[in-house]
């Protein structure tokens, strides 16, 4: 009684495993594109007029009184870094 079980529980492992699909690989276009969307935004034309306009706002305040440097030259290295991400990351991942 013990052996039948155990042979039919084999017997079903090899079958399953007979019949059993490889995983299909996952498509991560969709999250490639849309995640260098982004990046485009963000270095593109809209980053650059978004950063001109940051710029141009904390200069003026900063002009006026109303803001110190210090937010000044905090924005500047902001966009700075913005700008500058795809070459510091290429030069991480390149051979």
């Amino acid at each position: 009684m013990i052996t039948k079980s155990i042979t039919a529980r084999i017997g079903g492992a090899i079958a399953t495993a007979s019949v059993a699909l490889p995983a299909a690989a996952q498509d991560l276009a969709p999250i490639t594109g849309m995640l260098t969307k982004i990046e485009t935004a963000m270095t593109g034309p809209i980053g650059i007029a978004v950063c001109t306009i940051a710029l141009v706002g904390t200069g003026f305040m900063c002009l006026m009184g109303r803001l110190n440097w210090s937010w000044f030259i905090a924005v500047l290295v902001g966009i700075v870094l913005v700008a500058s991400a795809p070459t510091i990351v290429g030069g991480f991942f390149t051979a």
